[in-house]
């Protein structure tokens, strides 16, 4: 009895009113998510789905099989608007080609392309030259997608003794068309059995021809191999601090790049090309590819010499 009297004149000091009835479930749950808190919440959990989707059609393309749904690019932004090119058959696949003439790139102003008219000589050792013949070569540098066993997506190479001096880029548009980039490879160095790369010794040369191992497609590994980056540490050893690409470059050919992507990002971008179907974030990567090969070919001008006569 006593507590119904403190409930009593609980009720006549609220004059007399009730406390009023508790909404219905529907409104809690309305209320509950018009919590600013709850709506970034949903809006993270969201996110991450479209996420989980989109890295689920990126690994049933790398595994050959068909995407959930076709990634359609953002108007204006497809390869052949933003890069130009052509779409190039190989075999039974295809994949996207570049060609770029020397005499259209600013950073190739410096470079005689008729000093490669003339067999060549490079000192790979003390005393001991390597004959170089241009019209039997290549400089070759590749793009992959990050650690080992990823996948090859951009294949840059220049034929030596081609005049003039192009820069030729392969570039694959999805997963699965890494074969048919590896299938133009392997026709390209039929007739060019000598490679010229940077520090492709332990990189660019053992990655593709493990490529084409997996992919059965063949790829006659190089007769003869120079290495820049090799030839250059027994030159200017004590001379520079590091040998990095970028550092010869600055420091032997008098060349500062400026805006170009850094090397740890490449794959990035490359997968979310995959992803959105956005060309936009390639273009850089085709120009620092572009670059490496314009650096390349200088180190070759500045360390081979026009072979000499017995």
């Amino acid at each position: 009895m006593e507590r119904v009297g403190r409930r009593a004149a609980r009720n006549v000091r609220r004059g007399g009113r009730r406390r009023p009835p508790p909404p219905p479930a529907s409104a809690r749950l309305r209320r509950r998510t018009a919590c600013p808190r709850r709506k970034r919440a949903a809006r993270t959990y969201n996110r991450g789905v479209r996420e989980l989707l989109r890295e689920l059609d990126e690994l049933r393309r790398f595994a050959g099989c068909p995407a959930s749904r076709p990634v359609a690019p953002p108007p204006g932004r497809t390869l052949a608007q933003v890069v130009g090119g052509r779409e190039l058959r190989c075999g039974d696949g295809a994949c996207w080609e570049l060609v770029t003439p020397l005499e259209q790139v600013p950073q190739a102003q410096r470079i005689d392309g008729g000093a490669l008219a003339a067999p060549l000589e490079c000192e790979t050792a003390p005393g001991r030259f390597v004959a170089l013949d241009p019209s039997r070569a290549l400089l070759l540098d590749v793009e992959t997608g990050g650690f080992a066993g990823t996948p090859v997506f951009l294949i840059g190479v220049v034929a030596l003794g081609r005049a003039p001096l192009c820069v030729e880029q392969w570039l694959a548009r999805d997963y699965p068309e890494e074969r048919a980039l590896l299938r133009r490879l392997g026709e390209y160095v039929r007739c060019r059995p000598t490679w010229v790369t940077f520090n492709g010794k332990a990189f660019d040369a053992p990655f593709v021809l493990e490529r084409a191992t997996v992919h059965g497609v063949e790829l006659c590994p190089p007769q003869q191999h120079v290495d820049l980056l090799h030839v250059a540490r027994r030159r200017w050893r004590g001379v520079l601090r590091d040998f990095r690409l970028e550092t010869l470059e600055r420091h032997v050919l008098g060349q500062v790049r400026v805006g170009d992507v850094a090397g740890c990002e490449i794959p990035d971008l490359f997968h979310h090309f995959i992803r959105t179907g956005n060309a936009g974030p390639l273009k850089p990567v085709l120009e620092h590819n572009r670059l490496d090969l314009l650096a390349s070919l200088g180190l070759l001008l500045r360390l081979a010499r026009p072979r000499q006569r017995a």
